[in-house]
């Protein structure tokens, strides 16, 4: 399982870019047609919120990546990796219960676990 926690992870992160691209449309096609630069900052809210929730999902894609990366050369990963994210859930869960924060929950928990139980390393 743990092999396939960056993986999961990256799923999730691509679900959100497709999910954002869907429902943050319009906010997009507007900051396009502005011309992109300076074209986020308040009193364009649905910009900002188009351009955040975007920009969330590229950074749990690079989280997903390094995971990933980290278990291929190491077998393992720091603790504080895992801690890390499920601080982040945890927060994400409290402010926003009707989100999408509760599907890296489980994988949070299996970084933990694995940082503890690193995966054995095959040699192909």
């Amino acid at each position: 399982m743990a092999n396939y926690l960056g993986v999961l992870l990256m799923a999730i992160a691509g679900l959100h870019q497709v999910v954002g691209l869907f429902f943050y449309r319009e906010a997009l096609v507007a900051i396009i047609r502005a011309g992109v630069i300076n074209s986020v900052n308040p009193p364009y809210w649905e910009r900002d919120a188009a351009f955040w929730f975007l920009m969330f999902g590229f950074l749990l894609g690079l989280y997903g990546w390094m995971t990933h990366w980290l278990i291929q050369q190491y077998a393992t990963i720091p603790s504080f990796w895992g801690w890390g994210l499920l601080g982040i859930c945890i927060i994400g869960v409290v402010m926003m219960p009707a989100s999408g924060f509760w599907l890296a929950i489980p994988i949070a928990i299996g970084m933990i676990r694995q940082a503890r139980h690193p995966y054995p390393q095959t040699t192909t």
